[in-house]
């Protein structure tokens, strides 16, 4: 079971998140979701798929003791798919005892489940960042 709108999606991952809630984290992704992986919270860029691979990776980040912040800056919807860009803020601690903060934009795409609520299917959480930017794009020819 999702969110009841793919913009407030963000808002539910974070409630989950800092209720220490692994199953609630769970409970926003599609069962064939995919998610980038944060370096700094997992230790290297990898993306994780599937069920299995959600369960552990929401795991890494409830263990982090965090709380998190986030905005989402805007969302369309196409059908049974929405696009959501958001800012995210965690606050935590590593896996050595020591602070941990994470800042990101994030680039989210969401589908719509049978019961008509709506779940992360594809979740870059720094798809968006600014350092991504270019001054302008190459020629193309």
């Amino acid at each position: 079971m999702g969110a009841p709108s793919p913009e407030l999606c963000n808002l539910w991952l974070a409630r989950a998140f800092n209720a220490h809630d692994v199953s609630a984290a769970i409970a926003m992704y599609h069962p064939a979701a995919s998610i980038v992986q944060v370096d700094q919270v997992h230790g290297g860029t990898t993306i994780a798929r599937g069920a299995d691979a959600i369960r552990e990776t929401m795991a890494t980040y409830v263990g982090m003791n965090p709380h998190m912040d986030v905005v989402t800056h805007h969302t369309t919807i196409a059908g049974d798919f929405a696009m959501t860009r958001s800012q995210w803020l965690i606050k935590g601690v590593d896996q050595n005892g020591k602070p941990i903060e994470v800042h990101h934009h994030g680039m989210e795409v969401h589908r719509k489940l049978p019961d008509g609520t709506w779940a992360f299917f594809i979740d870059h959480p720094f798809g968006a960042d600014p350092d991504w930017a270019v001054e302008a794009p190459p020629k193309t020819d």
